[in-house]
């Protein structure tokens, strides 16, 4: 078959001398050998052998069901494959893993440790430098298989969903919200009407409903979508003092008498009219993409 090297676990050691005979008896050329430890998993403060059939993340569909990109599975092998890689693939961002040079000697001999949250890590940040249209289409090919209530909105609403999708990506410091494709219905799914329904607002400190309503109310007369958005923090700012709270935080810190509360509470309560959450990506982004009429909308729910 003219194999040239054979690499392997190292229990398979102790068999080498019996295959070097094999090849001497057959007047083949024997290939190289080299073992390697296997992968180890931490359980219950003991390390084992990475199992092909207890263990669910060493198959290859584990991955795929939950969306996690090749791209990133590739990466955190060769992190554990080579000590080094790391280093090397930061320093080298015009390079693909096909340009780097996998050297035996840095492969670790006592067995490497299977890390899932490290990969999560690595996907994570994999995807924030993915384009919204790259994600989009990724998404896409996830859906269709394992979510097709959302695969059918994606593909309704393509050049939203990838405006949706580019709120805090192609920046300096992109969102790393997304640490899988599977992610993306779970931190997204409030910007889709037909998802947003018989919703459960996590409100912060600001829980009077009353309160809640006049915020809302006030604030709808003045929004306007083609705002900049130093124009439309200021005209937050605004509702924010007629209605007694502090325009900047500090405001409030230094005289927490004075005021209701600050800016930032009555930022809160928008967001959460608008996506039930308390941690969103830039709240003027969404905004601009959900237009006022939607808005309008989804604060006449508020009751």
């Amino acid at each position: 078959m003219q194999t040239t090297h054979v690499i392997r676990g190292d229990e398979w050691l102790s068999s080498v001398p019996i295959h070097l005979q094999l090849f001497k008896v057959f007047n083949f050329k024997a290939p190289k050998y080299g073992h390697i430890s296997p992968l180890l998993k931490e359980e219950n403060g003991n390390r084992r052998k990475l199992s092909k059939r207890k263990d669910p993340e060493a198959a290859i569909s584990f991955y795929h069901e939950k969306g996690i990109p090749v791209e990133a599975v590739l990466l955190y092998l060769c992190t554990v494959a080579n000590s080094n890689f790391e280093m090397w693939y930061l320093q080298n961002k015009d390079k693909t893993i096909d340009d780097f040079k996998l050297e035996f000697k840095k492969i670790s001999s006592s067995g490497s440790l299977f890390d899932i949250d490290k990969l999560i890590n690595i996907s994570r940040n994999y995807i924030s430098l993915l384009k919204a249209s790259e994600v989009y289409d990724k998404a896409l090919e996830y859906t269709e298989k394992y979510d097709l209530e959302f695969y059918n909105l994606l593909n309704k609403y393509k050049d939203y969903s990838i405006n949706v999708l580019n709120i805090e990506r192609e920046q300096k410091k992109p969102r790393k919200d997304l640490a899988m494709f599977s992610d993306i219905k779970s931190e997204n799914w409030y910007m889709y009407d037909e998802l947003f329904k018989n919703v459960l607002y996590n409100w912060d400190n600001i829980t009077d409903i009353n309160e809640i309503k006049k915020i809302l109310d006030l604030y709808i007369e003045v929004y306007d979508d083609t705002d900049s958005k130093d124009v439309w923090f200021d005209k937050m700012k605004d509702v924010a003092s007629s209605l007694g709270y502090a325009k900047e935080v500090k405001e409030y810190k230094e005289n927490p008498d004075n005021y209701k509360g600050h800016i930032g509470d009555v930022s809160m309560v928008l967001r959460v009219a608008l996506t039930s959450k308390t941690m969103t990506p830039d709240l003027y982004e969404i905004m601009k993409l959900l237009g006022k009429s939607r808005i309008e909308e989804r604060f006449s729910k508020i009751k």
